[in-house]
């Protein structure tokens, strides 16, 4: 699993309690889970709730929920983009500790694919691609459908993409399983 390492790191560097008080963060996996298909490859899916702890902190909670979805945006958009996985995207409990600090719980269900395929020596290794990026849209422009005789059978102009993004996936190449 390389998401909850990723978003270790990216907290302490990006929070500076975190960055100075490293210790004072604590991650946890409970109930995770893996699917497979009997398709043809042997990859797999690592799905896992990871519970977030943050120890004494005395800022504003809101500050680690900002830099949270900052790193969901990349790793795990889906939380964000999802309506319906966005409802529940990032729970959070809090142990007011006094007046000036408390012991904060965020938790994102986070997954995770994972590639398996045979190498030349022929053994299997494990591969985690990226996860799809959000890119600006492409400029408005016109399109046009042709049947298999090239008659044009429609015409369009597409949106203005002004503040719009398309997804990109990530796609890996195919080769011997």
């Amino acid at each position: 699993m390389n998401k909850p390492h990723s978003l270790r790191e990216y907290l302490i560097n990006s929070i500076e309690y975190l960055n100075i008080n490293p210790d004072k963060l604590s991650m946890h996996i409970e109930n995770g889970r893996y699917r497979s298909t009997m398709t043809s490859g042997l990859s797999m899916m690592a799905i896992y709730p990871v519970k977030i702890i943050i120890q004494d902190f005395a800022g504003d909670a809101n500050t680690i929920a900002f830099v949270l979805y900052q790193w969901i945006r990349t790793h795990q958009s889906e939380l964000m983009t999802n309506l319906e996985t966005n409802k529940d995207a990032v729970k959070f409990e809090a142990d007011i500790i006094d007046n000036t600090k408390a012991d904060l719980m965020f938790e994102i269900e986070l997954s995770e694919r994972i590639i398996i395929k045979k190498n030349e020596l022929d053994a299997y290794e494990f591969t985690y691609p990226p996860e799809p990026q959000y890119d600006p849209a492409f400029a408005a422009q016109t399109y046009e459908l042709v049947d298999e005789n090239g008659v044009i059978v429609a015409s369009w102009q597409s949106t203005d993409p002004e503040n719009k993004t398309d997804l990109t996936m990530p796609f890996t190449s195919k080769s011997s399983v």
